[in-house]
């Protein structure tokens, strides 16, 4: 199974995507994790970062296969897009190749999914605009043709009809688009067949999770969550649950693991203020 995800460094005048809410080396960090997540997993990985000609990637000590191109750091989302839309063409897509978010930690393994019948994997929520989130995607390596040809309708779409918003929401518009149902009729349908493609639509709620941006979120480990997106402010959380949960399970080492009780415990405490303070706000606490 192979990882890729996507990073640039920008500067501060470049920012212009409203997630785009940590330094360079907080996301390499963040991407670090997320690669060291994956391997808990999937042990046979391979992790690929899509980026440019100038980005330091040194702060990343997962071992990766750098791939470097000429990118618009002013069209980001659309950038992305076709950085992803080169890499898969010329991969021989051999083992499912898995295309995510940097601020993702993956929460458990991905290989029952990837043994189902499918070409491409989308996950769905119930958004009327945006069913579909950008975040995570699945290529399949059953008919890798077929896999190939649905991407490349998908970054055409993004070009033709959302070159407007080649900065934020976009692909997530154009992967709406291919799939071309409403987010009630996702609800009804494991699969979709689209020009052949058979798009397998997950839930976020379990393959593409976003916690609420408050530490009782995560005083659990989420064990039913197979993939955690700590998206926008929630950024703040994924360290935490890290050190608190997945950490402790990957080390043998006695010091991680106390280090997790305190991480833990330390959540809670976060949680029991959370609730003080809504509580002094007015705000209804469930």
């Amino acid at each position: 199974m192979e990882f890729v995800t996507f990073h640039i460094a920008l500067g501060s005048e470049e920012a212009i995507h409203p997630n785009q809410t940590l330094e360079h080396n907080e996301y390499l960090a963040n991407i670090d994790l997320m690669l060291t997540s994956a391997r808990m997993f999937h042990p046979r990985m391979k992790a690929t970062v899509l980026t440019d000609m100038h980005t330091d990637l040194a702060g990343i000590s997962f071992s990766v296969r750098r791939v470097a191109m000429e990118l618009n750091s002013r069209q980001l989302m659309l950038e992305r897009a076709i950085a992803e839309l080169r890499y898969v063409v010329q991969s021989e897509l051999s083992t499912p190749m898995i295309l995510l978010d940097s601020d993702i930690l993956i929460n458990g393994s991905l290989v029952p999914l990837c043994a189902q019948e499918f070409d491409v994997a989308l996950t769905w929520r119930a958004n009327r605009d945006m069913p579909i989130n950008g975040g995570f995607l699945v290529l399949n390596n059953l008919r890798p043709e077929v896999s190939k040809n649905f991407f490349k309708r998908y970054v055409s779409l993004y070009r033709e009809k959302y070159a407007e918003k080649a900065d934020w929401f976009g692909d997530q518009l154009a992967l709406r688009d291919c799939i071309g149902l409403s987010h009630e009729q996702m609800a009804d349908r494991e699969v979709v067949e689209v020009d052949g493609c058979r798009v397998r639509l997950l839930p976020c709620e379990t393959y593409n999770f976003s916690p609420h941006n408050q530490y009782r979120s995560i005083c659990s480990n989420l064990s039913e969550k197979v993939v955690l997106h700590f998206k926008g402010q929630r950024k703040r959380l994924m360290v935490h649950f890290w050190n608190a949960w997945l950490n402790p399970v990957r080390s043998p080492l006695p010091w991680v693991k106390l280090n997790g009780w305190l991480e833990r415990r330390w959540l809670r405490r976060q949680s029991e203020q959370e609730r003080h303070d809504a509580m002094a706000a007015g705000e209804k606490w469930v």
